[in-house]
């Protein structure tokens, strides 16, 4: 499963790692490059629920498969520079394909283990993600760079995206070998589960997930996580070179510090809760929560450049949201539902993730404003004596504060 959810990100991120060369070979000029980059985005909020609540009901080794092909397939005729209309039509089929990696798997993890092991088991699939990044980044550059030398420029690009297609197929491969639909399937006795969730069907188990208020609340707290989250990875590096004076190499080596961090913290986090709280997740939430809060005011409401203490808060920044990106990202709200209705309780989490990560996406674009000479700052209020206080500063805790307070109240009864 983490193998073959990575593979799902090398092929959504192909487009990432191309849009440089994309623009300098004057294939798409940055305002399509934006809006096709959008409508995956879309597509993949969308589609995160539907694939939810169908993963739930169908044989997800096949689903899974059907989902990486039709992303392959995506990437290939990327690779044929289409027209930018059509390249986005086809980019968001793909990001519908990409949504239904995660519910999946997350289906497939909760038929093979029951939920005193699950986190076990979720943290390390949860690794997938950096796993991903990694082979779509350091791959697809070496790819990029060896045709570019090789062929010229014109096809470095493209090769990005059939590189792409050929991870895909190894994945196709990987998932048609040893991917386990459920244990029933490979002749196993079925996981146990307590009597009164035997007796729930799918339908029965998807409407415990539509009408629970403890679920909702994990995916608003995942919302409001998403928006802090992704406001580091989306303008991280930009606060520093511009609030703190950072080069551009310096800011980047700052911001990478919470992604390693981030992986360790996502693989253990699971396995502490199962462990040592018996598979009790809020506590540990909150108290993730709190250290999200701490480190994103260290990072921000600290005036000048301190490296240390900017690593500090990154270090802290990463094991928070190691934590919960594992917990509000889905766990907490796959423990509130039968296991039956895993996927659709992951979909509704994975839907307010992304809704809070676009807004967040647009609320710090209009908080950034372009002076008259081109270059661009911060909005914000200055006070006697010459302190600043950053409007983007205060939204971005405040989404780190309403996450630990939905996360308070995510209360219910665990199935």
């Amino acid at each position: 499963m983490l193998f073959v959810y990575a593979i799902f990100y090398v092929c959504r991120l192909a487009f990432s790692a191309s849009k440089k060369g994309m623009i300098e070979q004057g294939a798409y000029t940055p305002a399509e490059i934006g809006y096709i980059g959008s409508a995956m985005l879309f597509a993949y909020a969308i589609g995160k629920i539907i694939n939810g609540f169908i993963a739930d009901r169908v044989n997800v080794k096949k689903y899974i498969m059907l989902g990486l092909f039709v992303s392959a397939l995506a990437n290939l005729l990327v690779g044929f520079h289409l027209p930018a209309l059509m390249l986005a039509v086809v980019w968001f089929v793909n990001g519908f394909a990409q949504s239904s990696g995660a519910p999946c798997c997350v289906v497939a993890l909760s038929r093979w283990w029951p939920r005193e092991r699950r986190g076990t088991y979720y943290g390390i699939w949860s690794c997938s993600n950096n796993l991903g990044e990694v082979l779509a980044y350091v791959i697809s550059a070496g790819i990029v760079v060896w045709v570019g030398k090789c062929f010229g420029p014109d096809l470095a690009w493209r090769s990005c995206f059939w590189g792409a297609t050929a991870f895909a197929l190894v994945g196709i491969t990987a998932a048609w070998l040893f991917f386990g639909n459920s244990p029933e399937d490979e002749g196993l006795p079925p996981v146990p589960v307590a009597e009164k969730e035997a007796t729930v069907d799918t339908s029965g188990g998807q409407r415990i997930a539509l009408m629970s208020s403890a679920v909702w609340l994990v995916a608003l707290a995942g919302g409001f996580f998403a928006a802090s989250r992704y406001a580091i990875i989306d303008w991280g590096m930009f606060f520093l070179q511009v609030k703190k004076g950072y080069t551009e190499a310096g800011a980047a080596t700052i911001i990478s510090i919470n992604s390693i961090v981030g992986a360790v913290s996502s693989a253990f986090s699971g396995i502490v809760t199962d462990v040592f709280f018996k598979s009790r997740r809020k506590g540990l939430a909150i108290a993730a929560g709190i250290l999200n809060i701490v480190a994103l005011s260290l990072f921000m409401l600290v005036p000048g450049c301190h490296v240390w203490l900017d690593v500090t808060a990154m270090v802290m920044f990463g094991l928070a949201v190691g934590i919960l990106l594992t917990f509000l990202g889905g766990l907490m709200a796959v423990d509130y539902v039968p296991k039956c209705a895993a996927g659709a309780a992951l979909g509704i989490a994975g839907m307010g993730s992304y809704i809070g990560a676009g807004l967040q996406s647009v609320i710090s674009g209009y908080l950034i404003e372009r002076a008259e000479d081109g270059t661009a700052t911060l909005l914000g209020h200055t006070f006697a004596g010459g302190w600043t206080l950053d409007y983007l500063a205060v939204f971005w805790i405040a989404m780190a504060v309403f996450s630990v307070v939905c996360s308070m109240l995510a209360g219910g009864r665990k199935r």
